[in-house]
């Protein structure tokens, strides 16, 4: 019977073997790494990009009177991994005589109720807990523990822009 195992002359036959299984392993390698690292890549970026908070279009500055609040409807469209949602918000908008805007959560601050305008009593009423505010957001009576939340409000093109945070302080 022949031997296949024959060896060379200083083991030259055995170093050859040793040196493409450890080539074609290591070719293997970068192979998977260019295929899957582009995939994995691609696959988990939706969970690892930060969200950026949208400004939402609340409608056209020329519908607000001075003085005089103007409750808005606006879509918030938010992308969460690989999930995007849509949801229809409103917030109260006063134009004020210099012109600047002012939005305000539309939830009351004690149980998060939602209020409304008052155009006789110039008032913002919360019905819940008779909580009462002024123009401005503060508290006139009732159990709210702080004025109305507010929103960052902004005018771009003529459009109201809303972004769903607080104003930054200062």
């Amino acid at each position: 019977m022949a031997d296949w195992h024959v060896q060379g002359p200083n083991g030259v036959q055995d170093t050859r073997r040793r040196f493409l299984s450890w080539a074609i392993g290591v070719i293997g390698a970068f192979v998977s790494a260019a295929v899957g690292i582009p995939i994995l890549a691609y696959a988990l970026s939706p969970a690892l990009r930060r969200e950026s908070k949208p400004w939402a279009d609340a409608g056209s500055v020329s519908t607000l009177r001075p003085g005089e609040p103007t409750k808005v409807e606006y879509l918030i469209e938010r992308r969460d991994g690989w999930i995007a949602t849509a949801s229809q918000r409103s917030a109260w908008v006063l134009r004020q005589a210099d012109g600047t805007l002012i939005a305000y959560d539309p939830r009351c601050t004690h149980l998060g109720c939602p209020y409304s305008w008052d155009t006789a009593t110039k008032r913002f009423l919360c019905p819940c807990h008779d909580g009462v505010f002024a123009l401005d957001g503060s508290v006139i009576s009732g159990p709210p523990p702080r004025p109305l939340d507010r929103f960052q409000v902004r005018v771009q093109n003529d459009r109201i822009m809303v972004l769903e945070e607080p104003p930054h302080a200062g």
